[in-house]
């Protein structure tokens, strides 16, 4: 099984790592990981190889609390267009939900299991790939990052209820408390954080600088310098809607802040179109799960916008002249059946 997350996870990781005296560079090829996931946020990485670096990390940093550092330096930034996206919804609950969604389909491997009751809603994290790889520094970097990334949503000082981790307490648990800012539970059954119910109604009022901070560096990458070409724009900002569903050249315009027959234009300018795009993203994304992810047909299709599974293997068939099931099949090196051939 291959588990897999956006490369934006490891946003300021090479930032840290300087500062603790280390190359970043190094640690990436001792994790068996290219340099090239420096250079880009929206690459697919091995989800049990970003555990690992940050395991290494904390060792070759000499900081027990590499992950939660890190993850107190993250937050709606790490998520790219989505995070822009979650920004213009009504309510906390509802940037959960299409957040939830999104995580479902572009961190392949992460558990989010959100449970709620009259006073109170707990996320519940964890990594189906635990038993694999030393997960701490992930869990904690992954706790943090929800931690900052929902008091950014709600553009206030509302920390957790209560924060619960299945690690021992650390020696040094003071960056911890600072970074998850609730009460800690240390040895718990599962990694969790609690909020008042309360929270889900209220709603979105981040800070205006703060959100044209966000657009901006999506817009810009890692690179900081000039925008990225805006075909890749709306790649990205379609690659980060799919999953939730709103993926429409509407909406995708209001992400990278121009009138959809603007849009148009601009893209027909660059012998492209809205149209074209989503063909690309959504084939590239369906190659990509079909060969390295056991998802299955009915929930791609609906991540990759269709409306159920016959469209989408339609579609499919139209793009490559095989089946996904076909696709699939010859990905894992296996010998496809009759039905799957091409019609």
């Amino acid at each position: 099984m291959n588990y897999f997350v956006r490369s934006g996870s490891l946003t300021g990781f090479s930032e840290l790592v300087r500062e603790l005296g280390q190359e970043p560079e190094r640690l990436l090829r001792e994790a068996g990981l290219s340099q090239a996931v420096m250079r880009s946020p929206n690459l697919y990485i091995p989800y049990v190889a970003m555990a690992d670096l940050l395991r290494i990390a904390a060792l070759r940093c000499k900081a027990p609390d590499f992950g939660v550092r890190l993850g107190s330096r993250q937050g709606l930034d790490v998520l790219g267009a989505l995070g822009s996206y979650l920004c213009i919804q009504a309510q906390v609950g509802d940037a959960l939900q299409l957040l939830q969604k999104n995580m479902d389909f572009h961190a392949r491997g992460l558990i989010v299991d959100v449970d709620t009751s009259a006073s109170r809603f707990d996320i519940h994290l964890g990594f189906l790939f635990a038993t694999e790889v030393d997960c701490a520094q992930l869990e904690a970097l992954t706790l943090a990052v929800f931690i900052r990334g929902i008091a950014q949503l709600h553009d206030g000082d509302l920390p957790p209820l209560e924060v619960g981790l299945q690690i021992q307490q650390p020696a040094h648990s003071n960056t911890y408390q600072q970074a998850l800012r609730g009460p800690l539970r240390y040895e718990q059954s599962s990694n969790f954080l609690s909020y008042p119910a309360a929270l889900l109604s209220q709603p979105v009022t981040l800070d205006q600088r703060w959100r044209n901070h966000l657009t901006q560096q999506w817009r810009t990458g890692w690179q900081r310098t000039v925008p990225i070409s805006l075909d890749r724009q709306v790649e990205s900002a379609i690659d980060a809607l799919l999953p939730t569903g709103e993926c429409n050249l509407s909406m995708v315009a209001k992400l990278v802040e121009m009138h959809p027959r603007s849009l148009q234009q601009r893209l027909q300018a660059q012998h492209s179109s809205f149209a074209a795009t989503l063909k690309s993203a959504r084939l590239r994304l369906a190659k990509h799960h079909l060969s390295s992810s056991s998802i299955d047909l009915t929930t791609l299709a609906l991540n990759l916008g269709f409306a159920d599974l016959t469209a989408f293997s339609r579609a499919f068939r139209q793009w490559t002249g095989i089946s996904p099931r076909q696709w699939r099949k010859q990905a894992d090196g296996a010998e496809p059946q009759a039905d799957d051939l091409p019609l």
